[in-house]
């Protein structure tokens, strides 16, 4: 891990020290894509807030990205760190995303309390960990999860009835064809909403421009031991 956490850091210098900053992405459009000239919607908002310097992304598949991030291989990402590693926050959006659930539509609102009401229903989740935190939270609601590379694939299998239901987010939901969204029916509850967001591995914080340093939001493991 040291090992790992240690090349980490001196590639970072060297993309800092140039006023290049190597960006761990997955494929997410609109917002995160290779198939875009400008790499999707949270590239081109991270380029419009610091015009002073490059940002270049690595795509890789999802669990991959969720790997790095465990093992401390990485400085900047637009996927999100899992629970227990420690990440800082550059929030780049006023308007938050909302992450819900999608399924055929039915009569009866699209609505829970708990996840374990929604036990034994088959899901559809990007891949990650299958031990990761957030994967764990269906897991213990008792559903069957299938992971997948991309939400495309996740809303393939919606409407082929493979699964009955898969994560998904409204921006997403709205740009489908209004004949498909007529099918489909978006949760009313959420699973979270967030503002686009990159994160930032506290280890390279030290390597970073000025100009992001302050607008760096700190982990919670950081205001703590700040506070001590």
């Amino acid at each position: 891990m040291l090992r790992w956490l240690c090349l980490s850091i001196v590639c970072c210098y060297s993309a800092f020290a140039q006023d290049k900053f190597e960006v761990l992405a997955v494929e997410y459009p609109p917002f995160t894509t290779s198939k875009a000239a400008d790499d999707g919607l949270a590239f081109l908002v991270l380029r419009q807030a610091f015009p002073a310097y490059k940002f270049k992304p690595l795509m890789v598949p999802p669990k991959r990205a969720y790997n790095m991030i465990q093992n401390g291989q990485w400085c900047m990402s637009f996927y999100p760190g899992s629970e227990g590693v420690a990440t800082d926050k550059l929030v780049l959006s006023e308007q938050a995303i909302k992450i819900g659930l999608v399924r055929l539509r039915q009569q009866e609102p699209f609505t829970w309390t708990d996840l374990d009401e929604l036990v034994g229903l088959h899901i559809a989740l990007l891949r990650s960990g299958e031990d990761s935190p957030f994967a764990s939270r269906f897991y213990q609601a008792g559903l069957v999860v299938t992971f997948t590379e991309t939400i495309q694939q996740s809303m393939d299998l919606v409407m082929r009835q493979r699964v009955d239901i898969a994560m998904y987010d409204d921006y997403n939901f709205m740009q489908l064809p209004a004949a498909l969204r007529e099918k489909l029916q978006f949760s009313d509850s959420m699973l979270l909403q967030t503002p686009i967001t990159l994160f930032i591995n506290p280890h390279c914080n030290n390597l970073l421009p000025r100009a992001i340093q302050l607008r760096l939001v700190p982990s919670v493991k950081d205001k703590a031991a700040a506070a001590h």
